[in-house]
């Protein structure tokens, strides 16, 4: 068993003329094939990722236990803390997918996406019988490349809606 505390992308756009860039896409974390959470590839007032840059998004799982079991949510024993992030029982690979969703008809062509994960496990609080705290892992694990180039769009002339990345 792992938990995901952390998930994020490097993305590279493709340079061609064609590949335009204002589609709003948005990104589903599934958990064997159970909606986790949706989001915005580009939130807010980011900025645009234009054709041909590539920029890292991520996105943390803070304040909320993403368990598979809706029972366990918001319980502790004793001293223990409680965990944030998406546990993911059987690990990350063959469970997690993570689907982008086109929302607009301006084509949008990925050219790379390398997929990272951050882990929290659960550590010992010095000086206490029986008191954890839920830390993040250091640095961020490297789980799968998607080089293949994807045109997304509504427009299913120019692509596909969606397009899933199996890790």
């Amino acid at each position: 068993m792992v938990w995901v505390s952390e998930i994020g992308w490097d993305i590279r756009t493709s340079g061609d003329p064609i590949a335009g860039t204002d589609t709003r896409v948005t990104v589903e974390i599934l958990r064997d094939n159970n909606l986790v959470i949706l989001l915005n590839v580009e939130p807010g007032n980011t900025t645009r990722l234009d054709r041909g840059e590539s920029t890292f998004y991520s996105w943390r799982f803070l304040g909320t236990n993403y368990a598979p079991d809706d029972s366990e949510l918001g319980t502790i024993t004793g001293g223990q803390g409680i965990p944030y992030g998406v546990e993911f029982p059987q690990n990350v690979v063959g469970h997690l997918k993570c689907r982008f969703r086109a929302w607009g008809d301006d084509l949008w062509i990925k050219d790379n996406v390398d997929g990272y994960v951050r882990y929290a496990t659960e550590r010992s609080v010095p000086g206490t019988i029986d008191s954890t705290v839920w830390v993040d892992d250091l640095n961020w694990t490297f789980i799968w490349s998607f080089p293949q180039d994807v045109p997304i769009s509504t427009d299913p002339a120019e692509g596909f809606t969606t397009w899933t990345l199996n890790y």
